[in-house]
């Protein structure tokens, strides 16, 4: 059984002045609290609403649930095609040409080696070198084989597992941003555990400002705000889930699927600001794997806005 663990939210909100009603909720969910607030409209079902989204969202895609969809997809794919939703396969499509266009600094075949690290879970330990490279050869999103005409997957290689932990609260928050849209809801803020989509601004016009943990801080501190509206702040760091081995190190959770182990660059905090929280989500994992010289090109092709906190204290600013 996974370890349930609460972390200290990677993005803070900064609390407004203004006296505004707000129609709050949080909840545990996906290891982490997630807080749902809707402003200058108290709706019980709006909040209800969203946290099924949640729910039914994870019951898709957490390959740790073995009741799961791709859970189901990771233990048949490797005999057969596997048919799968059309909502599980358009986000797999997205994960695909995210995973192709970084080279896999984001990649969603990068299950077998977060199952072997463990990172975040209780079996948390430092592979020998002999078992990352038996699971380096299955890290190959080429490897995953997606039928568009069928939506079907299938996996080249056997022992290959897709991993969409690095996705799914930002497709998450999408989900939910889209159910408040279509319910007529102006005003709202949904924080998945860190990962932040204010939609619209706060009821007096402003944009909503967000805080990004300072990770040098003991403290819990924050280095700089941002301000968005109708928009996700997507944070990635090496800081947020880690352990220290037997020998000394600390490992972090963002692993490289070219060497095996937990991803070394010059970015110490990754913030990706877009009004697509799925594409900001992947986009921050990948940013912080690459380095800053390398990731300005990949939010440059996107279009999105980037913040990065590099490992000598300066701090980059893109479209920002």
């Amino acid at each position: 059984m996974r370890r349930i663990i609460i972390l200290l939210f990677l993005i803070l909100l900064i609390p407004s002045c203004e006296k505004n009603e707000v129609f709050s909720r949080t909840e545990l969910r996906m290891d982490t609290l997630c807080t749902i607030s809707v402003y200058t409209r108290k709706d019980e079902a709006l909040l209800d609403q969203a946290f099924e989204i949640i729910d039914s969202a994870s019951a898709m895609i957490d390959m740790y649930d073995s009741e799961s969809e791709i859970s189901r997809v990771n233990s048949m794919a490797s005999a057969e095609p596997v048919a799968v939703s059309d909502e599980l396969f358009s986000l797999l499509m997205k994960a695909y040409d995210v995973s192709e266009y970084t080279d896999g600094a984001f990649n969603l075949a990068i299950g077998p080696l977060v199952a072997l690290w463990g990172i975040g879970g209780e079996n948390a330990r430092l592979p020998s070198e002999a078992e990352i490279a038996k699971v380096l050869p299955l890290l190959d999103w080429h490897d995953i084989i997606l039928d568009e005409g069928g939506k079907t997957v299938f996996f080249k290689k056997e022992g290959m597992r897709i991993d969409l932990g690095g996705v799914g609260k930002g497709y998450i928050a999408d989900l939910i941003a889209e159910m408040f849209r279509e319910s007529g809801t102006e005003s709202a803020l949904i924080n998945l555990g860190g990962n932040v989509y204010g939609l619209g601004t706060k009821s007096d016009g402003e944009p909503w400002k967000v805080g990004l943990q300072d990770p040098f801080s003991e403290h819990g501190g924050y280095f700089t705000t941002i301000s968005c509206s109708d928009a996700s702040v997507v944070t990635s760091g090496g800081y947020e889930r880690h352990f220290i081995a037997e020998d000394g190190k600390v490992y972090h959770h963002l692993l490289d699927w070219k060497t095996g182990y937990p991803a070394s660059s010059d970015i110490i905090s990754s913030t990706i600001i877009s009004s697509d929280s799925t594409l900001s989500d992947m986009l921050s994992t990948a940013c912080f794997v690459l380095g800053s010289e390398r990731a300005e090109a990949v939010v440059d092709h996107y279009g999105v806005s980037a913040l990065f906190l590099l490992e000598d204290g300066s701090i980059e600013r893109i479209r920002i």
